[in-house]
């Protein structure tokens, strides 16, 4: 059993660390014109010359013509950043702060959807990574996100096949009426949220990043009771997630004790946010 845990923790390592980009949201948006219209992406580590990548739109069932139409520019980021690109309107920044309550990063028109088109990310002109099927028209599909939105779950990608059970789907229109009648809408205050900036990649961290003097005990777990302790009193941001992926426990908390006496047995990894630091543990619940 120990050896499967640490196949399954040198797996997980491999790709968390292997990859830098990705796409983790797309939306649709209910304010006229149909903004904000674009993606999301999460920096998974960091990225000295974000150029390397760039993007392809497939439309209305077409095919990829196999080469990015946009390459982004040539500027660096750290891990654990987002990434906003609209299309190109002088709309779309606005509609991004008013409605998601995020900065537009980059502009152009291969991010022009309509719920029903596919989106390829391309590393060193690769494709690395996708949103819907090449070659099949969205309308009436799982992935479809007209006048909605899709978003990637936690830990989830890149994936260069698109794999629907990797998103969580908003359906199409779930937006509607959302814009108000006096166009002020927000996401916060629609019944359908699009959830931006909450993608998390549970071993994507910096050596910048890391919370120094931090630890968790006992390790095995075997009554429940967990000890998280670094040397600050500050709000711990603790989540716990399974080994594909899935978040199985989150709580803000100030106390160096938790109780996951609901987890059951199995090999978990514990990710903490303290004081802009992050920290992660493999963690074995007996």
């Amino acid at each position: 059993m120990k050896k499967l845990y640490f196949l399954l923790f040198t797996l997980i390592t491999t790709v968390s660390f292997g990859q830098d980009l990705i796409i983790t949201g797309v939306i649709d948006g209910p304010l006229p014109g149909g903004f904000p219209k674009g993606i999301e992406l999460f920096v998974v580590n960091n990225i000295a010359d974000l150029s390397i990548y760039g993007l392809e739109k497939a439309g209305n069932g077409g095919p990829s013509t196999g080469a990015q139409t946009y390459t982004f520019p040539a500027d660096s980021y750290s891990a654990g950043a987002f990434i906003y690109v609209g299309k190109t309107d002088a709309n779309s920044a606005p509609a991004f702060t008013q409605y998601i309550g995020v900065t537009l990063t980059y502009q152009d028109d291969v991010v022009n959807h309509n719920g029903d088109d596919t989106m390829l990310l391309y590393k060193n002109g690769v494709v690395v990574d996708g949103y819907g099927v090449v070659g099949e028209d969205g309308t009436g599909m799982a992935w479809e996100s007209l006048d909605g939105w899709a978003y990637r779950n936690s830990a989830a990608g890149p994936n260069a096949t698109f794999t629907a059970s990797e998103w969580s789907f908003s359906g199409p229109n779930a937006l509607d009426g959302c814009d108000l009648s006096d166009d002020t809408g927000t996401n916060s205050a629609c019944a359908s949220v699009f959830p931006a900036g909450t993608y998390t990649n549970v071993l994507a961290i910096s050596q910048q990043q890391l919370l120094d003097g931090f630890s968790v005990y006992p390790n095995p777990v075997r009554n429940g009771l967990l000890n998280v302790q670094s040397p600050s009193n500050t709000v711990k941001n603790i989540h716990i997630f399974d080994v594909i992926g899935q978040q199985v426990y989150h709580r803000n908390t100030t106390k160096n004790q938790i109780n996951i006496s609901n987890l059951n047995a199995g090999m978990y990894f514990v990710k903490v946010q303290q004081d802009g630091k992050i920290a992660t543990r493999k963690l074995v619940v007996e």
